[in-house]
């Protein structure tokens, strides 16, 4: 089975208590950089190091599917990542290859980013979405331990861009469309407001940077 889950700040126990519970075998770390200065447990040498020790594999895949890629191509005139155009790249396509071979093999593997809420992670709205286009099921486990379903995110992306699209109106013609398309419309302004915006998040850095000095 294919899971996700987000690190935020718990302890190397609660993690693993989560990754237990779900029967996970295999971590797969989608983190574009997989350090961090504010949980520094989760820093890749640090977490690879305490999986292994408590039987639970570690592989970093953020060449593939990681959030902020180097090839500009991927990104829009407006500078932020496009998700649809990242799915189909040879990186993506060659990652999800992979996985599927690992699922086929009886592999329970979670796919792990920072972000409790995959709601608001390229996890989901990038990455486990290529897997479901792809036929893979995909659920998403909470910091609380709670399950959800890449079908119940759907739902979630629908109410929350389109809540009216099933009531008729004569200035939208959103109701008139089928749901997987109206979807596809909810991903994409998922994509504008979490994508990761490569002139503005740079510019956000470096003056977190200069800041610090100065």
């Amino acid at each position: 089975m294919l899971f996700t889950i987000g690190h935020t700040n718990h302890s190397h126990e609660e993690f693993l208590n989560l990754l237990r519970a779900n029967k996970i075998t295999y971590l797969l770390d989608v983190r574009s950089t997989p350090f961090s200065q504010f949980t520094s447990q989760f820093n890749k040498n640090v977490i690879a190091d305490f999986l292994k020790k408590n039987g639970v594999n570690y592989s970093h895949m953020g060449n593939f599917f990681g959030a902020r890629p180097m090839d500009k191509s991927l990104y829009t005139e407006q500078g932020y990542l496009d998700f649809e155009k990242a799915r189909e790249s040879n990186s993506f396509k060659k990652g999800l290859e992979n996985v599927i071979l690992g699922l086929n093999k009886g592999y329970n593997i979670a796919l792990m980013c920072t972000e409790k809420d995959p709601f608001d992670c390229h996890r989901a709205i990038m990455v486990a979405r290529g897997f479901e286009l792809n036929g893979v099921e995909v659920s998403h486990i909470l910091p609380d331990g709670k399950i959800i379903t890449q079908s119940e995110l759907n739902n979630r992306l629908l109410d929350k861009y389109y809540p009216g699209r099933n009531q008729m109106s004569l200035f939208s013609d959103i109701s008139s469309l089928p749901e997987e398309e109206v979807l596809v419309l909810a991903y994409r302004r998922r994509n504008t407001d979490i994508g990761y915006h490569i002139q503005t998040d740079e510019e956000e850095e470096y003056a977190s940077i200069y800041n610090g000095i100065h």
